[in-house]
């Protein structure tokens, strides 16, 4: 490689760093899953994801509203999973505001319908 190469790569690396791989990630899921398995449970559907902000620490929320969750005559399903994931750039966010924006990307897994 040309030693000009090494700053466009760099950023190149460093932008989908920021953007795509996340930093922490908390998830939430029901204990006791089929078998007594952690983790074990059976979702109704595959991953569903929105971007949710928060400003001046909790004060004004974007809430995320979940509408997928329903069969279709109406029935509401249970949310099986969540997971708060936040990356780079939503840590140098919140950090470089001292937490007045802190953006996040919410997942969701529906459960699969009582029978």
């Amino acid at each position: 490689m040309k030693p000009q190469l090494h700053k466009p790569i760099l950023l190149i690396f460093l932008l989908i760093s920021m953007t795509h791989v996340s930093c922490s990630v908390t998830h939430v899921y029901q204990a006791g899953g089929p078998g007594g398995r952690e983790m074990g449970n059976q979702p109704g559907t595959e991953w569903e994801s929105d971007r949710s902000n928060v400003f001046l620490w909790g004060a004004i929320r974007d809430d995320v509203r979940i509408e997928s969750c329903k069969l279709g005559d109406g029935t509401r399903l249970n949310i099986e999973e969540i997971k708060i994931e936040k990356n780079l750039g939503c840590q140098l966010a919140a950090l470089l505001t001292l937490g007045i924006w802190q953006p996040a990307k919410i997942s969701w897994r529906c459960a699969k319908p009582v029978n």
